[in-house]
């Protein structure tokens, strides 16, 4: 069985056991997630399996869509609602002025990891250190937000909740907290579903419970169907074992066939053979699927 499944995490399982439960109900043990979502959060996780555990980095690389809760007049030492909170006793800002400086996190910035994140450092998870009173110097990382709207707010609860297009890496409680600062109320996060990622979508996706029930093969998407939105390209026969076999082909009878870029290779039977990749004067087997 290689493929993946759009899996919906529910809220209070950890992403480990999720991929867990995925080898109990398959099988198999070759078996990773794409991109932790903490407990308390839920959401579309897809899951690989097989040789499709190949895919986990591209599927990663997919922009996220979150929708976020949040609650302002509040900090956390997680920046979340599951931590050890405190009333900053700050007055609660106004919708407009929320709205307004939402719109100051589009683009690309640099954003530095929280405490309480499973970020590795030296061998150690960040929340690992955390729990143990420690903190350490973390580097600014890249992160782009594409779209970010404000859904809804009350100026008198200081509750509200938005909607955010974003690469991968991007800690949504840091934009929460981020937010809380500019405003001057602290604001900590109280809910957090990743609606899509990538081409795969929450409508689309399947909880535990319906695999158990209902069969995997049901909600399996074959590797092909992973790639779909990557083109096609046929390997001609002449050339199939050379690629196969690792080989970076400079031939321009084959490389003046593409252009730059990556491709899903196909033999002539229309067997994937993984994704091609053309470089100036070379095409190769940049993942072998087979």
């Amino acid at each position: 069985m290689n493929g993946v499944i759009n899996i919906y995490k529910e809220r209070g399982m950890t992403s480990f056991q999720v991929v867990a439960s995925v080898k109990r109900i398959t099988g198999i043990k070759k078996v990773g997630h794409t991109g932790t979502l903490d407990p308390e959060a839920e959401g579309v996780l897809p899951v690989c399996i097989g040789r499709a555990t190949k895919l986990v980095d591209y599927i990663m690389d997919g922009e996220k869509i979150y929708r976020a809760s949040f609650q302002f007049g509040k900090i956390s030492d997680t920046l979340d609602a599951f931590g050890e909170v405190q009333e900053t006793g700050a007055p609660l800002p106004k919708r407009e002025n929320v709205d307004e400086m939402l719109q100051s996190f589009l683009g690309t910035t640099k954003q530095i990891p929280p405490m309480y994140s499973a970020l590795k450092v030296q061998g150690k998870r960040l929340y690992e250190l955390a729990r143990d009173g420690k903190e350490i110097p973390r580097e600014a990382r890249e992160i782009h937000v594409s779209k970010i709207h404000l859904i809804e707010y009350c100026d008198h609860s200081g509750e509200g909740s938005f909607l955010l297009g974003c690469s991968k890496g991007t800690y949504v409680r840091s934009i929460i907290d981020d937010l809380g600062r500019m405003l001057g109320s602290g604001a900590i996060m109280t809910g957090l579903i990743r609606e899509a990622t990538g081409e795969f979508q929450k409508e689309a996706s399947a909880t535990l419970n319906q695999l158990e029930q209902e069969g995997v093969e049901k909600y399996l998407i074959e590797m092909e169907g992973v790639l779909k939105n990557f083109p096609a390209f046929v390997v001609p026969d002449a050339f199939l074992n050379l690629i196969v076999n690792g080989v970076k082909v400079k031939d321009q009878r084959l490389v003046s066939e593409v252009k730059a870029g990556l491709y899903k290779g196909l033999d002539g039977q229309g067997k994937l053979l993984g994704i091609l990749e053309r470089t100036e004067d070379i095409l190769y087997l940049k993942l072998n699927l087979m």
